[in-house]
């Protein structure tokens, strides 16, 4: 519990405002087909960010199954301005994107326990999201107990422990299919061995030997693997590597050069004559039987923990307390944006894109990306150097399909990075806004190159935290399709 220095809040609006919030039909939140109200409070105070809680909107405040929203007769001027999503109103969060949760006080502000159930008056509440946004309300005009009964709401909603409590179980809104057509979702054979001719890369073959995941559940069911290699010695390797991701084809070019990605061998395997097996067969796939070149992220790269310490000091650093913070912060921005070292992570990630883009462009070499578990750097680095390679992954679909491959498909643990669910056992880590931030780097540098921009990069992220698109809500593709299932 830390202290408030700033004064309380006064009120700047005419008070005969509050004697009641008539919202048009158009004004009022938009309810999706599936989601339902859990608590509506009337005559709630939006305050405006860094405005010394001077400049305060009136409105209608709502949490669903869905989102938070608050719904005020002035979002019409804010729609015309402000760039939009179709599900959000312009003052919504989704719950999913809700990371934390304060009860301010006339001195204090109170970090809320997920699950927790307040019982006393709460006057104010200030809600910090995943994508650096900031939400604070005053409930000091509201009927008696609003504050309350919506912070309850949110407390309980917002920080599911089950998969199945997300919205998108629940959401009956109809699919928009189209965009299918341009965008290769990487989740069948055809489209795997299309891949493989679209880039003209010889001497690999698709394998069936994770049909139906049945050898690796966190790996894609089609593997793509040096055509020398042999399914039983395979599925003897798999066995080696941590989460059973073991050495696999994701991009390549008509010269032979290969880009691999692996895992570290288990902890309790000595022996790495399996992956040297595998290795060997990786030489042999190229035309001139090189040597691959090696990349172990896990030593020159930010490990989850960093990414996530980084971050958060980002946020705190992006969304100031008051304007005091703010204009105490400014001078010496860079300063404090360094000491993150958020930008060092960016930094080191594209340098190492950088170095496998030479080994495969300038020397015809396969470079293999070895990490870990195999499903987090290896998607950032690997990404970035097929952004670099080949202009068809910076155009817009072409990216989609990027993420689509190498983060979806490949396993990336979206439930557990983004924090959908409430697990102490998980580590959150915002891997993906990594990533992100390096492609938006890149665009800056070469704007020319790329067919989107800055907005559709942070569309991608706010996406990321909206808990229909399953795209970004499952930890692997065996998971995505049991849901599917059910």
């Amino acid at each position: 519990m830390t202290e408030l220095k700033e004064s309380r809040f006064k009120s700047y609006i005419d008070e005969e405002q509050f004697a009641s919030v008539n919202l048009t039909d158009e004004q009022r939140t938009k309810i999706l087909d599936g989601e339902t109200v859990v608590y509506e409070a009337h005559k709630v105070l939006l305050f405006a960010p860094l405005s010394d809680r001077k400049k305060a909107t009136l409105g209608v405040l709502t949490v669903t199954t869905f989102k938070l929203s608050f719904a005020s007769a002035d979002d019409r001027d804010i729609e015309n301005c402000c760039q939009q999503n179709f599900l959000l109103g312009p003052n919504d969060a989704c719950l999913s994107s809700i990371d934390t949760i304060y009860q301010i006080g006339d001195k204090t502000k109170k970090k809320l326990t997920p699950g927790q159930n307040v019982s006393g008056k709460v006057k104010e509440l200030l809600i910090i999201c995943k994508n650096m946004r900031s939400l604070e309300f005053s409930f000091k005009h509201a009927d008696r107990d609003s504050g309350k009964n919506i912070t309850n709401a949110l407390l309980h909603h917002a920080y599911p422990k089950r998969h199945s409590l997300l919205f998108a179980y629940d959401n009956k809104e109809p699919c928009v299919t189209s965009i299918y057509k341009e965008v290769c979702l990487f989740r069948k054979r055809e489209q795997w061995k299309k891949e493989l001719e679209r880039t003209k890369c010889k001497n690999w073959r698709a394998s069936v030997v994770n049909e139906n995941f049945q050898t690796s559940h966190t790996m894609m069911s089609t593997l793509i693997v040096p055509q020398s290699v042999t399914d039983s010695s395979l599925i003897l390797a798999i066995e080696h590597f941590r989460n059973r991701c073991c050495p696999v084809w994701v991009w390549g070019t008509p010269r032979g050069a290969a880009l691999v990605r692996m895992a570290d061998l288990l902890p309790t395997i000595q022996d790495r004559m399996q992956e040297n097996i595998l290795l060997e067969h990786i030489r042999k796939s190229h035309p001139e039987k090189k040597q691959p070149y090696i990349i172990d992220l896990t030593k020159e790269c930010p490990s989850p923990k960093e990414i996530q310490a980084s971050f958060l000091k980002l946020r705190e650093l992006c969304v100031p307390e008051n304007t005091r913070t703010f204009k105490s912060q400014d001078f010496k921005f860079y300063g404090l944006l360094d000491a993150t070292k958020w930008m060092t992570h960016v930094s080191t990630c594209l340098t190492k894109a950088l170095e496998a883009a030479n080994q495969i462009y300038e020397h015809t070499s396969t470079v293999v990306l070895q990490e870990g578990n195999g499903q987090d750097l290896n998607c950032v680095v690997s990404s970035l150097v097929q952004l670099m390679l080949d202009s068809h992954f910076r155009t817009k679909y072409g990216f989609q399909s990027l993420i689509q491959k190498d983060w979806v498909a490949m396993g990336h643990p979206f439930t557990n990075r983004l924090g959908h669910i409430l697990n102490k056992d998980i580590e959150q880590s915002p891997v993906f806004l990594l990533f992100l931030d390096c492609v938006w780097q890149l665009t800056q540098q070469y704007p020319a190159a790329f067919q989107f921009s800055e907005t559709y990069l942070t569309t991608v992220w706010d996406s990321a935290h909206i808990s229909i698109f399953d795209t970004f809500l499952f930890n692997c593709e065996h998971d995505r399709i049991i849901a599917e299932n059910k």
